[in-house]
């Protein structure tokens, strides 16, 4: 009589607040799991759950009625991972160094590819910078290391979580754009982002496979990255023209 007295005392201890927390949690996890791969070690698990969590509460506190449970999983997604890329990004002055030369990377191979005509390579990029091609090179695996060259095709989802039939024709658009540019890429890149995203190996793994190291693994992600950013930029100045 015992054990049977205990599971309604148990079901009525469920707050709502817990059996959400139940329910989302794995999602939250998987979210986290797949960032903490690329982070360093200094980064725990349990930090990108906890802030993951505060992504996903503040879905569940805007959700409405008429969300059905798929609509809403991709909502909260969302939402998850923004609150990761907030706090990563909050947490070493370093990264804001390390934005400022990704910007300047993806700016120097917009301009030498609209001058050559074709896409620069490593030396050239370097010599557009003003820096030594190993500098470069350095500078290309530490972005990467610290997760500021990704390709994230939610990054443009918007907030509201019933995007327009506009927003949605201009992410498919997007999305688009960057498979062509893959396309473009080197056949060895392209083998990197396939492994990296679609395989979800570490770099580690990435290096294993390429017969190179990790760091270099890192530096040939970011290279990619940055083509492809350099190459979305000219293809938006070109669309704007033609308007």
């Amino acid at each position: 009589m015992m054990s049977m007295n205990r599971e309604p005392q148990r079901a009525r201890a469920q707050t709502p607040a817990t059996s959400q927390h139940d329910k989302y949690m794995p999602l939250v996890r998987r979210i986290a799991m797949k960032a903490v791969r690329s982070l360093p070690s200094s980064i725990t698990i349990d930090d990108i759950l906890s802030v993951g969590w505060v992504g996903m509460a503040n879905a569940l506190a805007k959700r409405t009625d008429d969300m059905t449970e798929e609509h809403f999983e991709a909502y909260a997604s969302h939402r998850v991972r923004g609150a990761i890329l907030d706090y990563l990004r909050s947490l070493d002055p370093l990264s804001r160094k390390l934005r400022g030369a990704s910007r300047r990377i993806t700016e120097a191979m917009s301009q030498l590819s609209g001058e050559l005509g074709r896409a620069p390579t490593s030396e050239e990029i370097a010599g557009a910078l003003g820096m030594k091609l190993d500098d470069y090179f350095s500078t290309l695996a530490e972005i990467s290391e610290l997760g500021l060259a990704r390709l994230d095709f939610s990054a443009r989802e918007p907030e509201s979580s019933s995007p327009s039939p506009e927003v949605l024709a201009s992410r498919n658009e997007m999305v688009t754009a960057i498979a062509e540019s893959i396309e473009e890429l080197p056949e060895r890149l392209q083998l990197v982002l396939g492994l990296h995203y679609q395989e979800e190996c570490t770099f580690r793994e990435v290096g294993e496979v390429l017969g190179v190291t990790e760091s270099r693994a890192c530096q040939l992600h970011a290279e990619a990255v940055h083509r492809i950013r350099a190459r979305l930029n000219i293809d938006g100045r070109d669309r704007r023209k033609s308007r």
